[in-house]
């Protein structure tokens, strides 16, 4: 709050000068102001000074790699995280190959290779990784990781807001609009009595997080997420007894090998073999589909192809959807 205090004072004073010699040398170098000079402000408060857009951006997460390739040219990134060319994890691979360098885990050191003029974190990151961040004189962005469709789209607008192409960052969310809208008024003739519960299982168990992105997607996509009926006070594990308790319409499970050690295929099968689940619904009558890990685990603009993937497996009768 002190640096940010300081930061307002010395802008200020620097306004009143820039003012006052404007008056006495149009030619001066504070009163040519070009139009793309900017600030912005990340989620910790800090502000950061624009003269023009960034060109040599690294990104830190899946999720901002996927806004950052909608937003800007290729030519704009300097790096994008390793999960970028993980198929099982990124809408983008294709895409991606075009920028080359790769920033990995934790570590902010080898980052200065890439002479980076904007770095963008995601708040997941360890503390200490952040402030080593700014310690190095990194231009610095941390932004607060999104849990449901509204936060992908206020993630949209800082990115857009912050690489300074905002009517870029509009355009993205009205393409998301449009096929979340497009969903809700096919579902839209389903009776709430007869919308399916499901549940995202792998063979190892499910997880429960109030607050979670899966969730926002099933409500979009006409359906509802169990796990979120157990009201637990915070993220935990879901025993196999309470799974079994939910018994939900259908079980998905997706198709992230985020290990190594997770066979696609193989995934389906333990579950449907699992003795604790042979008295489930979904179970009983084959409805454990595999579904895209892409986009089912991401909190990207891609939200918006999670929501029709799961409203088109659960009732693929209005959406013609072939469920694997």
């Amino acid at each position: 709050m002190k640096s940010f205090l300081v930061l307002a004072i010395i802008l200020a004073v620097l306004s009143f000068s820039g003012c006052k010699n404007e008056n006495s040398n149009p030619t001066s170098a504070n009163a040519i102001k070009t139009q793309s000079s900017y600030t912005v402000t990340d989620d910790t408060g800090v502000t950061l000074q624009f003269a023009e857009k960034p060109k040599r951006i690294v990104s830190y997460s899946i999720s901002t790699d996927e806004i950052l390739m909608a937003l800007v040219e290729p030519e704009r990134i300097a790096a994008l995280s390793r999960l970028v060319d993980d198929p099982g994890v990124s809408s983008i691979v294709k895409e991606a190959k075009q920028i080359p360098n790769r920033v990995q885990g934790q570590s902010v050191e080898g980052v200065l290779n890439f002479k980076p003029d904007l770095v963008i974190i995601p708040d997941f990151h360890p503390p200490e990784m952040l402030q080593s961040a700014r310690e190095l004189g990194l231009k610095v962005y941390i932004y607060k990781t999104p849990s449901n469709v509204e936060g992908v789209k206020r993630s949209i607008r800082q990115l857009a807001a912050l690489t300074g192409e905002k009517e870029k960052g509009e355009e993205v969310i009205a393409k998301m609009d449009a096929k979340i809208n497009e969903v809700q008024q096919r579902i839209a003739t389903i009776p709430k009595d007869k919308r399916k519960r499901v549940i995202q299982l792998r063979s190892e168990g499910a997880f429960y997080a109030p607050d979670n992105s899966f969730g926002d997607v099933c409500r979009y996509a006409g359906v509802s997420d169990a796990t979120l009926e157990l009201h637990y006070p915070s993220a935990m594990e879901i025993t196999q007894e309470k799974i079994v308790e939910l018994n939900p319409d259908i079980i998905f499970v997706p198709d992230w090998d985020y290990d190594g050690k997770h066979e696609i295929f193989g995934e389906q099968q333990k579950i449907m073999n699992n003795p604790s689940y042979q008295g489930m619904k979904a179970v009983q009558e084959g409805k454990v589909y595999r579904i895209s890990g892409a986009l089912v685990l991401t909190v990207s603009q891609y939200i918006a192809d999670a929501i029709e993937e799961v409203a088109g497996m659960s009732y693929p009768e209005l959406f013609g959807k072939k469920r694997l």
